[in-house]
């Protein structure tokens, strides 16, 4: 998105991961049709809603694209399912994968996989 339409100028920005690179590479996969989901852990700010839109930006924070939220679920770690994972398109796209890189957040947020 070389230029923010005007329409995008107030709506929240959102970037995936924790570091420039990683910001980027799960951007590659949103843009490329590849991550249709992903996944947060609850906060102050609420839950978000089906409908909402969110401009998706690049690990130096410059907009890319913008998303709508179409669906929103409130599961706990270990109801995470394939489908979720598959749809997160990250690594080989197994629950397996998406637990062992989940896991280490989960565990940073002192979370038990009931929460």
């Amino acid at each position: 998105m070389a230029t923010l339409p005007q329409k995008y100028e107030d709506v929240e920005r959102w970037a995936f991961g924790d570091t420039e690179q990683v910001a980027d590479e799960l951007l590659a996969l949103v843009l490329n049709g590849t991550k249709t989901a992903t996944c947060a852990a609850l906060d102050d700010e609420g839950v978000p809603q089906a409908g909402d839109i969110f401009v998706v930006v690049n690990g130096r924070n410059q907009p890319a694209c913008a998303v709508e939220l179409t669906e929103v679920e409130l599961k706990t770690f270990d109801q995470v399912d394939e489908a979720h994972a598959l749809a997160e398109g990250e690594g080989d796209s197994t629950l397996a994968y998406w637990r062992k890189l989940n896991n280490a957040f989960s565990r940073s947020m002192i979370c038990s996989p009931q929460i």
